[in-house]
C-alpha cells in the first residue's frame, strides 16, 4: 500500500466519551467498538476488516476487543443486533405515534421505517442481508436476530386483527420480511423509476389486499 493511502481505521479515531484511557466504563467502551466496527464493517464488509483494523480504529488492545466481541464475525452480529434492534424501536415508536391501528396503517408505519433506514443508510441496511459466507453457527444467530423482527411484525400484524391465528400472522410476518427485502434490494437499484413514497404505496396496498383477503 503506498504511502498515504487509508488503510481500514486509521483515518477514523474515536473519542470515548470524555472518559481518559483505561477508566472508560464496559458499556461505553462497547458502544465505541461497535462504532468503530460498524464504520468498517460498513465501508469494507466483514472480509476487508481484520481484528486489528477495529482495535486501531478505537485505539484498544486485542485482549479489550476479544474481552468484548471474542471474534470479528462476532463484532459484526453485535453490530447488526444494534441495527435491528434501533430498526424495531423505531417501528413501535411511529406505530405508537400513529392515530390508528388498523392494517393499512401498520404497513404504512412498516413501509416508512423500513425505507428511512435503506434512504438514509444503504449500508447499515446491506449488513443485515450479508452476503459472505458464514459459519453455520454465525448464520444460525443472525437468523435468530431476524427472527426477532419478524416477531415485531406478528405483534403489529395481530393488533387489528386479534382473529388471525399465532400460525397465520406468522406466515404472513415472513412473507412481508422477505418480500420486503427483495423490493429494498430493487428500489436500491432503481430509485430512478420509483420515488420513496411510490414505493411505500403500493407496499401498503397489495400488503393489506393480501391479508385482508386471507
Amino acid at each position: 500500500m503506498a504511502a498515504g493511502d487509508d488503510r481500514p481505521g486509521e483515518a477514523h479515531p474515536q473519542d470515548v466519551q470524555g472518559f481518559r484511557h483505561g477508566r472508560v466504563p464496559r458499556a461505553v467502551r462497547a458502544q465505541q467498538l461497535l462504532d468503530c466496527a460498524e464504520a468498517l464493517f460498513v465501508e469494507h464488509g466483514l472480509d476487508g476488516v481484520s481484528v486489528e483494523d477495529i482495535c486501531r480504529a478505537a485505539e484498544v488492545s486485542r485482549p479489550v476487543f476479544y474481552d468484548h466481541f471474542g471474534s470479528r464475525t462476532g463484532a459484526y452480529i453485535a453490530c447488526v443486533r444494534r441495527i435491528r434492534q434501533e430498526f424495531q424501536e423505531g417501528l413501535l415508536g411511529l406505530m405508537r405515534a400513529a392515530e390508528s391501528a388498523d392494517l393499512a396503517t401498520v404497513f404504512r408505519v412498516a413501509g416508512e421505517a423500513f425505507f428511512t433506514l435503506i434512504e438514509q443508510a444503504p449500508h447499515r441496511w446491506a449488513m443485515l442481508y450479508p452476503a459472505m459466507g458464514l459459519s453455520r453457527e454465525s448464520a444460525d444467530q443472525l437468523e435468530s436476530l431476524r427472527e426477532e423482527t419478524v416477531q415485531t411484525l406478528v405483534v403489529l400484524i395481530r393488533t387489528p386483527l386479534p382473529e388471525f391465528s399465532t400460525t397465520d400472522a406468522m406466515v404472513a410476518a415472513q412473507m412481508i420480511s422477505g418480500g420486503g427485502e427483495q423490493l429494498g434490494r430493487w428500489w436500491l437499484r432503481h430509485r430512478d423509476e420509483a420515488s420513496r413514497d411510490e414505493v411505500i404505496d403500493a407496499y401498503q396496498r397489495y400488503a393489506t389486499a393480501a391479508l385482508l383477503g386471507m
